[in-house]
């Protein structure tokens, strides 16, 4: 694939993980609402909108990797593998969020009292994930921003101020999972906006550059560096 073919179809993935991942989170909300068959059945299009939108958002982020990695791997294939390794375990912690809202409708709509205890298993299950499922994802997604950022960084594939920010932007994302995960703030906490913003915003400057601008040229990229300017 074309270099820059290759940067915009990955810009074009980034933009529909994260639009799909905002419809998906505005379309579920908070699960903590169900309590009831009834209920359930009473937002199943909601879940059951909120749950594709989910697994598309899992399936865009499946393929950034292998789409980036042969020009990743050219700057750093050690840095370029671990990205890899960490968006295929973010995409595994992330499938729980199509697949437990899907079961909920699939019992929940089922007029069965057979199914009741299932029912209260799953949402159980479900409202578990909805705590610490979307921190834990979160954590590897902090990890592969961390490596593709340092690629960039070093390779200037594109300017060194976009994959700077996102080296900053990380540590208050991965902050706000880490406070998630060990019971110190609340999943519906206002903080959180303002904690996992920076980078979010980040990611979608990066998959707009892509589209718009493509990979920096090897000549380019080396001409912008200070070394090719001394003497």
């Amino acid at each position: 694939m074309h270099r820059q073919t290759t940067a915009r179809v990955a810009g074009s993935l980034f933009l529909t993980a994260t639009v799909t991942g905002v419809l998906s989170a505005v379309l579920l909300g908070p699960l903590d609402t169900l309590h009831s068959s009834q209920s359930i059945a009473d937002g199943a299009h909601r879940l059951s909108a909120g749950a594709l939108m989910a697994l598309v958002m899992a399936v865009a982020i499946a393929l950034i990797p292998p789409v980036l990695f042969p020009v990743l791997k050219e700057h750093g294939e050690a840095p370029a593998l671990g990205y890899v390794a960490a968006r295929i375990l973010e995409v595994v912690l992330l499938l729980p969020a199509a697949i437990g809202p899907l079961m909920l409708v699939a019992l929940g709509t089922t007029r069965s009292d057979d199914g009741t205890p299932h029912l209260d298993t799953v949402l159980a299950l479900t409202r578990t994930y909805d705590i610490w499922g979307h921190a834990s994802s979160a954590v590897f997604f902090c990890l592969s921003a961390l490596l593709l950022n340092y690629l960039l960084y070093r390779s200037r594939l594109v300017p060194r101020w976009i994959s700077g920010w996102a080296l900053v932007a990380v540590a208050p994302y991965l902050a706000d999972s880490l406070l998630v995960i060990f019971n110190l703030l609340g999943p519906s906490s206002p903080i959180h906006a303002v904690l996992f913003f920076p980078l979010a915003l980040n990611e979608m400057v990066l998959a707009v550059w892509l589209l718009a601008k493509g990979f920096r040229t090897p000549s380019t990229a080396a001409a912008m560096s200070p070394r090719s300017r001394v003497g």
